[in-house]
């Protein structure tokens, strides 16, 4: 089976796409095997046209002789560079391992993964040999499993082989014969922009439709890290190769490094035996100044060190390895141990109201082993998500570093959002970029007072709401639901729908566990405001006012919630956050904020927000890197301004453990 056919199934299993309907009539195996390696056997009895003379000429003692010199310097570099690049491909499982959330522990996906490549690339049929090396080697994985991993792992070696030949083609300063050089530095220059196009539609969203099927894109985090071990594993194997080369080749490594990036490739998708063949026949092809006997006498030194010992170690290691069990050793289960929290009084103690988040059943809570400490977390597609400042007694930079390294072992980048100052700086001593991200509105309701020169426009609105007939009460406990809900319809309905991820979206189960205010005109129901609330603060989460709903209504609505919260002894108010005003944004994120602004409406909110003159308190942004920091702002913006259905979500809240972070594996395979 080759790996270039394999690919297409490779994805398909990795993302479980649907392999399509068998046909009745289909051809023989024979047949079909025989018409996917056609256009390949023409293409490699063309190259064998073209090198007939060379290849007439062929000494075979001279290319013995060539072998025989090399020498003992030499096969030591070979060595160490073979080492190199196992050590990179070996990472591959582990990457993919992670990505598929197998549950394996990663040093011993590592090695199944290089033990299955060293012998499958030389006994070939690689994604049947390595699925079932890998297998044996790790008795907590299915067989389906490990061939969904290793059909993943041909899939994503081939995408990142194909990135880095592309960068190889167009910026390495190569000679290549004919007019052939100009072709490949288009065809480099074609494969980056359709890698580029694929990093942005990953970052849109992991989903890409076609036609009726959806490839799921892996995170860009997850692409970077398949090329650099693509890069690091082929620039590894084509040094041993160059270090082999006889004293007096003229070629250098830089010259080297895209013919055999080539070579590989047409070896790799040939589906003979280490590519045994069309690799040494496309080198020839590709380095037409290289004398062929010395050149083929360094291949064949090359294939023993990196095809030959790795294969006899990796057959070692197999046969010591234990025989399959059926119990899931190599599973890492959760902790049993760790306390699980009370989410009411959880929510009820937090350091911030909108805790109450969790009632939405969108996010979780991330504690430590005992329960005590932890985020409230958020996910979306690349980012994994730490809102507001953490609770419990737990160092802070503990759970910084303990986020950071759950994040990882679920393939996404870590991030803060909505972190007060306090944390910020915490976030920034322990190397995290931090940037300002909104200011928090907030009021005290015991001191709160209409007379001040700063709140002239909300005494004019209110005085409009008292003369239209506007009355606002605390919602009584039994909410009218079905009031509620046909006003919310008809909000969501008039502005295209709702907010998410940080803000809450109507659910009668939601609004059951906030203070509720009610806005009443002649005993229709006008407009309403939900806030979350524990013993010290209420944050405001929806309004909703009716299409119809005189001027003046929702200043009304929170008045009233001043009221309310001040005679139940609350201290804080906050009206929520605000994002910056684009004219105090520098660069290019200044036109990104400006659109925002007008395609969501923030000029008209930040208009209501500030008519209550509030005291405006940072928030921050953090995450360990600038990318990263890009990536999960991205993210969260979509996942703000685009969430997903909340009937897909919603679920009661859920609680993960800080204290043990999945760890995941990952492999190369031919």
């Amino acid at each position: 089976m080759s790996t270039k056919n394999s690919t297409s199934t490779a994805l398909a299993v990795s993302e479980g796409w649907p392999t399509g309907a068998p046909h009745r009539n289909r051809a023989p195996s024979w047949a079909r095997a025989l018409r996917r390696q056609g256009s390949l056997l023409a293409l490699l009895a063309g190259f064998a046209w073209l090198l007939r003379d060379r290849l007439a000429h062929l000494d075979i003692g001279a290319i013995l002789s060539a072998f025989a010199q090399v020498t003992p310097s030499q096969w030591v570099l070979a060595a160490l560079a073979t080492i190199l690049s196992f050590a990179a491909l070996a990472r591959y499982d582990a990457l993919l391992h992670r990505t598929l959330r197998t549950g394996a522990a990663e040093r011993e996906a590592r090695r199944a993964g290089w033990v299955a490549i060293a012998i499958s690339q030389v006994v070939g049929f690689g994604l049947v040999s390595g699925a079932l090396i890998r297998w044996r080697m790790l008795p907590g994985q299915s067989l389906f499993d490990t061939s969904r991993l290793t059909a993943a792992v041909a899939a994503s070696f081939l995408a990142g082989w194909a990135m880095v030949l592309s960068a190889a083609l167009v910026f390495l300063p190569y000679e290549m014969p004919g007019h052939v050089g100009p072709g490949l530095r288009g065809l480099g220059a074609a494969g980056l922009l359709t890698g580029g196009a694929l990093t942005v539609l990953a970052l849109r969203g992991p989903a890409l439709r076609i036609g009726r099927r959806s490839l799921h894109l892996p995170a860009p985090p997850v692409m970077g890290r398949i090329v650099l071990l693509a890069f690091l594993d082929t620039a590894a194997a084509a040094s041993a190769l160059w270090v082999l080369l006889p004293q007096g080749a003229a070629i250098g490594p830089l010259d080297l490094y895209p013919a055999f990036l080539i070579a590989f490739g047409i070896g790799m998708t040939s589906g003979t035996p280490a590519g045994l063949g069309p690799f040494e026949v496309t080198i020839l092809l590709l380095l037409p100044h290289e004398d062929p006997a010395p050149l083929l006498g360094a291949i064949l030194a090359w294939r023993t060190v990196y095809y030959g010992l790795p294969a006899l170690a990796a057959m070692a290691v197999l046969l010591r390895s234990q025989t399959r069990k059926t119990a899931h050793t190599g599973r890492v289960t959760p902790a049993s141990a760790a306390t699980v929290p009370d989410f009411d009084a959880l929510i009820a103690q937090a350091p911030q109201a909108e805790f109450g988040l969790l009632h939405q059943g969108e996010h979780r809570v991330l504690t430590c082993a005992t329960g005590k400490s932890g985020w409230l977390l958020a996910r979306t597609a690349h980012a994994q998500v730490a809102l507001l400042d953490p609770f419990g007694p737990t160092p802070r930079s503990e759970l910084l570093h303990r986020l950071r390294s759950t994040a990882r072992a679920d393939r996404r980048v870590s991030c803060l959002y909505k972190i007060s100052p306090r944390i910020a700086v915490d976030a920034r001593r322990q190397g995290w970029h931090v940037a300002p991200i909104a200011r928090e509105c907030v009021l005290d309701p015991t001191r709160f007072t209409l007379d001040t020169p700063t709140r002239a426009g909300l005494r004019r609105k209110l005085r409009k709401a008292l003369k239209a007939g506007v009355t606002c009460r605390k919602a009584p406990d039994e909410l009218p639901i079905a009031e509620l809900s046909r006003l919310a319809q008809a909000w969501r309905a008039a502005r295209g729908g709702e907010r998410g991820f940080s803000m809450g979206r109507f659910c009668p189960r939601y609004l059951a566990r906030q203070q509720i205010v009610l806005a009443h005109v002649e005993g229709q129901l006008v407009g309403f405001a939900s806030f979350h609330a524990n013993g010290r603060e209420w944050v405001l989460d929806l309004m909703r006012p009716a299409c119809d709903a005189p001027d003046g209504t929702m200043q009304a609505l929170i008045l009233c919630a001043l009221e309310t919260a001040r005679a139940a002894g609350i201290t804080r108010l906050s009206l929520a956050a605000l994002p910056p005003e684009a004219r105090e944004i520098d660069g290019p994120a200044r036109l990104i904020w400006s659109h925002t602004e007008r395609a969501a409406g923030v000029a008209g909110l930040r208009q209501f927000k500030m008519g209550f003159a509030p005291r405006l308190e940072p928030r921050y942004i953090a995450a360990p890197s600038r990318a990263a920091l890009a990536l999960a702002a991205a993210d969260i913006a979509r996942a703000i301004y685009a969430p997903p259905p909340l009937s897909a979500v919603a679920s009661p809240p859920r609680q993960t453990t800080l204290a043990a972070p999945r760890v995941a594996r990952a492999s190369r395979s031919s």
